[in-house]
């Protein structure tokens, strides 16, 4: 096996993972449907949830459940569930893409990941961070939400139209996860300030991958946990948060990140980067009072080149836990993204009410 890990079992007592062979689950299953009701139309949440199952968080438990799904239609769909433990999404993109290479070819034409990343930060002892409790809800809503490349582009360019000639050489560095980003953290203090009845503080926080981001010689196909947190507030001194100003402060947050990370060249600097990193985030999670606004981007990830010899995936999905999150995914076509949005259902309704969302999205 090339990505042997996966079949091992976390050892808690030492933090590391035992390579013994155990196995994955692996588990086949026949839906009584047709894959149209998740591609088309509103999304069956019931539906969309019964596809996957999480990895139990057990002792000795499996690491990693695939689940095949059989559709009425005869189409497919694979999902798979990772342990943050071994990985991270970009881990399991590798993984998903080395296993469908096997399939397609033979193994030998799979490209090895690398396994270096604990020898160069060896575990020392468990992080002091007290994760918080999070607010898991039994009213919530789950929607995918298409930014078109055509209105990502037409966003930018009012932006740069709207700002000054020192801000448009920055605006014009802009990324399309950016553009979106800053279009739902507008809209969900918007709906915030009408739930609440009231104007709270806004946090942003996302993770980044740090492969070929950092001075170290890390292979970009390194397997492991590999990435750190941009935590900000989220400042709005006007009645109603603007875009360009949403865009200002998260492509700035974005920009001064890599800039910081492009500069370490040690290994002790980075681990003591990303823990801070990581504590600002687990302080945003448990601080009270406060609009966390959480967006993962898995853009620019390999997962539409999976072809287990049936073609390429139509759709890459996400099933959030009945928690507030945000997931970014590239479309399949025309330079998209395509948002997966966890919000409780009042949230929700006037989420989808926003103009800005109504006009870029479909």
């Amino acid at each position: 096996m090339v990505v042997y890990h996966i079949a091992g079992r976390y050892v808690e007592d030492g933090l590391f993972i035992d390579c013994n062979d155990q196995g994955v689950e692996f588990i086949q299953a026949k839906v009584d449907g047709t894959l149209d009701q998740l591609l088309q139309g509103d999304l069956d949440r019931d539906l969309l949830s019964c596809l996957s199952k999480f990895p139990l968080p057990a002792a000795n438990a499996t690491l990693v459940v695939v689940q095949v799904n059989s559709f009425n239609c005869g189409r497919l769909a694979i999902s798979l569930r990772f342990s943050h433990k071994i990985g991270d999404m970009y881990t399991m993109a590798i993984f998903i893409n080395s296993w469908a290479t096997a399939c397609r070819s033979r193994i030998h034409e799979v490209v090895p990941p690398n396994f270096e990343l604990p020898s160069l930060f060896p575990v020392k002892e468990p992080a002091s961070i007290q994760w918080p409790t999070l607010p898991f809800r039994k009213n919530f809503a789950l929607a995918r939400l298409k930014f078109s490349g055509q209105a990502l582009s037409r966003l930018k360019a009012t932006s740069n139209a709207s700002n000054s000639s020192d801000s448009i050489a920055n605006n014009s560095q802009r990324s399309r996860v950016e553009i979106v980003s800053a279009l739902i953290c507008k809209a969900l203090i918007s709906v915030d300030r009408v739930t609440k009845g009231l104007s709270r503080p806004s946090v942003y926080s996302t993770p980044i991958n740090l492969r070929e981001r950092v001075q170290l010689k890390i292979p970009a196909n390194a397997c492991g946990n590999f990435f750190a947190h941009i935590t900000i507030p989220l400042t709005v001194e006007e009645r109603e948060p603007s875009f360009n100003g949403m865009l200002n402060l998260i492509g700035d947050a974005h920009r001064n990140a890599k800039l910081k990370y492009a500069t370490i060249a040690d290994a002790g600097a980075l681990c003591s980067a990303v823990a801070d990193s990581l504590r600002d985030h687990v302080g945003a999670l448990g601080k009270d009072g406060a609009n966390l606004i959480p967006i993962t981007s898995w853009c620019r990830f390999p997962l539409y080149d999976s072809d287990f010899w049936w073609g390429k995936p139509d759709s890459v999905s996400n099933s959030s836990p009945p928690l507030r999150s945000v997931r970014l995914v590239d479309s399949p076509v025309d330079g998209g993204i395509d948002a997966w949005i966890t919000l409780n259902q009042d949230e929700m309704v006037l989420f989808k009410q926003d103009p800005d969302i109504l006009a870029c999205t479909s």
